[in-house]
């Protein structure tokens, strides 16, 4: 063999080695498998018949059938952060984008992920540098749940990065009033010039009491149904309750509420 064909040799296998680096499989394997949430370690190695599969589909919804799609993307997304190239990690990032865009089209309104699917996608359009598609999914994982502590954090890195720190200690106001007790908004809103004391938590309205008649009789009360179970319930949030945010934005842009500046 001459030194040409030898140098061929060479590249050739450097071309294999780094084929082989990367993972195509939408599966975690082993290792990955320890990272990823108890309901997605279920979901992929546990048969439906069994009481962890029907327990986590009661608690997740009716899109636990799809949910394997959901973990392959937060399983891109881990793979993504461990990658050594700009192809690997473009490649890991446009399949967690494939799979996380297959969860919205697919997502019902029993889904109790679905503050963390938005937060996550829109993590991934931060990675991929489209900020303005980011903030519209941050801000409608905070209109699912604004006690999710994540979107308000990544919210103020996009500001920051645009050079409005007043936007993002806004943000981050916003934050603690909805979850005072959250330690990395406090650190946050400290870094970011907040004095203490910090703001103020948001206070739920009470209920009015109803007057009842005394010459009527009491009037049987209305069944309530049990409501979904919600995404702070399960590992990936901090909040305690998922709560339906009234309408934000304006009718061009329904989901800015937090934009960058342009």
């Amino acid at each position: 063999m001459n030194w040409k064909q030898l140098g061929w040799g060479i590249a050739a296998c450097t071309v294999c080695a780094h084929a082989g680096a990367v993972d195509f499989s939408s599966k975690a394997n082993a290792a990955e498998m320890l990272r990823m949430p108890p309901y997605c370690q279920v979901k992929w190695n546990s048969p439906p018949t069994s009481p962890e599969w029907k327990s986590w589909r009661d608690q997740i919804g009716s899109n636990y059938i799809d949910l394997h799609h959901y973990c392959a993307g937060l399983n891109f997304v881990n793979r993504y952060w461990g990658a050594r190239t700009p192809q690997d990690r473009g490649f890991y990032l446009q399949n967690a984008m494939n799979n996380f865009n297959y969860m919205v089209k697919a997502e019902k309104p029993d889904f109790a992920l679905r503050a963390e699917l938005y937060s996550h996608r829109g993590e991934v359009f931060k990675l991929m540098r489209k900020p303005g598609e980011a903030v519209k999914d941050f801000n409608h994982a905070l209109s699912i749940n604004p006690r999710f502590v994540k979107p308000y954090l990544q919210l103020a890195d996009l500001n920051v990065a645009g050079k409005s720190n007043a936007r993002a200690i806004e943000i981050v106001t916003e934050g603690l009033r909805h979850v005072p007790d959250s330690s990395a908004l406090q650190r946050r809103y400290l870094e970011l010039g907040g004095k203490k004391p910090f703001p103020e938590p948001v206070v739920a309205k009470a209920a009015e009491p109803v007057a009842v008649q005394p010459d009527a009789p009491a009037s049987k009360p209305e069944a309530v149904n049990d409501p979904a179970p919600s995404a702070t319930a399960l590992p990936e949030s901090e909040s305690a309750a998922q709560t339906e945010a009234a309408p934000i934005g304006t009718p061009s842009n329904p989901y800015c509420r937090f934009c960058p500046p342009e």
